[in-house]
């Protein structure tokens, strides 16, 4: 059970990493070097950072959780991410993307209870 939860944390930190991204790509100047645009766009530091604590808790949660178990947990970040998108950044949120995420959670859901 501890591993699930920390399969989770890596999925929603990974998630996070992932917006972080977004927003400082979003965000970086348009003059100067591409290490000055990129140091100024700190979310994306922020998000390598964040993605990087992730991996390193996967990892953990790979000694002891069967991957076949694990990895269709991960597509969970796509749902977070999804949610995110729209109250980030105001995306918009047609049926089908919400009945694509409504199947995700549902096999996550099915390989969450084997």
């Amino acid at each position: 059970m501890k591993e699930l939860y920390i399969i989770l944390l890596s999925v929603l930190l990974g998630a996070v990493g992932q917006i972080a991204f977004k927003y400082g790509a979003m965000h970086v100047p348009a003059t100067g070097t591409f290490t000055e645009k990129i140091l100024a766009a700190w979310p994306i530091v922020a998000g390598l950072g964040i993605y990087g604590v992730s991996t390193l808790l996967w990892i953990y949660a790979l000694r002891t959780v069967e991957l076949s178990y694990a990895y269709p947990l991960i597509s969970l970040s796509y749902v977070l991410i999804f949610i995110a998108s729209y109250f980030v950044f105001h995306e918009t949120i047609g049926l089908q993307r919400l009945a694509g995420a409504a199947l995700i959670l549902s096999g996550i859901i099915l390989v969450a209870r084997s």
